[in-house]
């Protein structure tokens, strides 16, 4: 383990890290691992997970190919999870799908795809990993919002902002109840991150438009804003609860 990542104390945690086949989730499952994090993995990508696990090195890290639309299956990974390794510390909820379609286009089937990805999985790995962290009077929940459920979404997002804007409030509901059980609780804000996600759909004239907006004059990296999520997760963070945070290189400034 590098020397500077030591001040994290994330040596020995255990973490789950959902979206980890590509983008945030992954790059945020590759620094917990360097951290000393004995990270479980979670895409319904089975071979870009799997691809994930394998770069990170080390033993102890596991790949689980999960679909977290299934509320069965989010209580299933953690219950699987904390009895393979005895506990669960750390649950970063990164997964999230995004198809960019005008607000008229959304019928029934994507309202639900979308809510039931972004949001329902959220809540439901949330419940069960503060009920598998509650014994030990210690853990660390992080979830990832946007800064579309800020304002409302961008470009072909209106539903997908939506399902953030609902993360960033449940985060708080879920920080003033798992507080008192030494439970942290917090949302990352992403802002225009280069990721294959954040490129769906979206033209050159529209990325650069985005760019533009943006003080530091580019898009961010996943590493960047991953290192957001990790921090959260950190013992650095120990006394901080319900909060978003925005990586976004000053686009909003809420």
């Amino acid at each position: 383990m590098s020397p500077d990542l030591k001040i994290l104390g994330l040596e020995g945690r255990v973490a789950i890290v959902t979206g980890a086949a590509s983008g945030i989730g992954k790059a945020a499952a590759e620094i917990m691992a360097a951290a000393g994090a004995r990270v479980t993995a979670v895409d319904v990508n089975a071979d870009g997970v799997k691809a994930t696990v394998a770069g990170m090195g080390g033993a102890g890290h596991v790949a689980e190919v999960v679909d977290l639309s299934d509320i069965a299956a989010c209580d299933a990974l953690v219950t699987r999870t904390a009895k393979r390794e005895g506990r669960l510390d750390c649950l970063l909820n990164i997964a999230a799908t995004l198809r960019r379609i005008d607000m008229e286009q959304v019928d029934e089937a994507e309202w639900d795809r979308l809510m039931n990805v972004n949001l329902r999985s959220q809540f439901f790995l949330c419940r069960a990993a503060g009920e598998a962290m509650k014994p030990r009077k210690w853990g660390r929940i992080v979830n990832c919002s946007s800064g579309a459920g800020l304002v409302g979404g961008f470009v072909g997002a209106t539903a997908y902002a939506i399902t953030k804007a609902g993360i960033m409030t449940m985060t708080k509901s879920f920080a003033k109840d798992l507080g008192p059980h030494g439970i942290t609780v917090n949302t990352l804000s992403p802002g225009a991150i280069d990721t294959p996600m954040q490129r769906t759909g979206m033209t050159k004239e529209t990325l650069e438009n985005a760019r533009s907006r943006i003080p530091l004059g580019r898009m961010g990296l996943a590493a960047e804003c991953a290192r957001g999520a990790v921090f959260l997760a950190s013992d650095l963070a120990s006394y901080v609860n319900g909060h978003i945070l925005a990586v976004d290189g000053g686009f909003l400034m809420r």
